[in-house]
């Protein structure tokens, strides 16, 4: 089995689309579906199926992912073992992180951190849910990742770096838009929306309605700025609860509220990394350096997050 193909096989299942993978690989597409074809014919089994422009894997092409992600990590993680140790601080650093740490936090400690490195170190980064992003640090398309705590993910090393305060927002002309604070049997009557269940976030708000008896809520969102759209735009006696954070900054019209019920540092952001990959030294530092960072503000002592 040729090894270029396993690489060309993954970066197709990511992408979904011939040209946009051969593209990337610096290919050309023929070569691709050559590749492919020859990877069917040896496993004796269709990996992709087409859907309308794109591709999807097929049920055989999932469990063949999975594998050909954990061999390719294990290679990259004996070439960066032999690598790391007479390299220098050099290299990239593939760092994921949700909405909620976008507006400050990461953007402070990026540019922090490369003023240390001579530009030496290249961070690349993209944006995800928790879910998602843990996912990736398994698969190796991620060195790091800011993001909420998974349950049951032994492999993953979370460190705790920020917290986001959980607050009830309202449009501007809503009649509590005065008001600095209110408790929960202050808005029992407005209606109320949150993060949807299965989430980290979302079980955590969860568990503190649950605890405070807070009924009737509609737990529909995965992210912020999707519900920070949503209630922008309502008409009448609404308001979300949803952590304070570039969600609810990008919208004007929008008010925070304090609730008296809801703890301060509500919801914890960590840095999260895979225990068992072997990283390069770039990544290393970086995650060094992120454990001593100035601007962490989440408290000493954590509990497991929403899981």
């Amino acid at each position: 089995m040729n090894l270029t193909h396993l690489y060309y096989f993954k970066k197709l299942a990511e992408l979904q689309h011939y040209t946009r993978a051969a593209r990337e690989l610096f290919i050309a597409q023929p070569t691709l579906s050559g590749a492919i074809s020859s990877l069917e014919k040896e496993l004796d089994a269709p990996l992709f199926k087409r859907n309308g422009r794109t591709v999807v894997l097929t049920p055989h092409g999932e469990v063949f992912y999975e594998y050909v992600c954990l061999a390719l990590r294990a290679i990259e993680d004996g070439t960066a073992a032999v690598s790391a140790k007479n390299s220098a601080s050099a290299g990239t650093v593939n760092i994921g992180a949700i909405f909620t740490v976008q507006d400050d936090y990461l953007p402070a400690l990026i540019q922090d951190y490369k003023a240390t490195t001579d530009n030496s170190v290249v961070i690349m980064t993209s944006q995800g849910f928790t879910n998602y992003l843990i996912e990736q640090l398994h698969h190796g398309t991620l060195d790091v990742a800011f993001c909420g705590r998974r349950a049951h993910q032994n492999d993953i090393e979370y460190v705790p770096v920020t917290s986001r305060d959980l607050v009830l927002y309202v449009r501007d002309d809503h009649p509590l838009a005065a008001r600095e604070e209110v408790s929960f049997a202050d808005i029992r009557d407005v209606g109320l929306v949150t993060y949807r269940r299965g989430t980290p976030i979302g079980e955590k708000v969860f568990q503190l309605r649950r605890d405070c008896g807070v009924h009737h809520v509609e737990e529909a969102y995965d992210d912020d700025i999707s519900m920070g759209s949503f209630l922008s735009h309502s008409d009448g006696n609404v308001g979300a609860l949803m952590l304070r954070s570039l969600g609810g900054g990008l919208f004007p019209s929008l008010h925070a509220i304090r609730v008296s019920e809801i703890p301060p540092h509500f919801y914890t952001i960590f840095l999260a990394y895979h225990k068992k990959h072997v990283h390069s030294r770039a990544v290393t530092d970086f995650i060094e350096y992120v454990r001593t960072y100035p601007g962490n503000d989440a408290p000493a002592e954590e509990e497991s997050e929403g899981e």
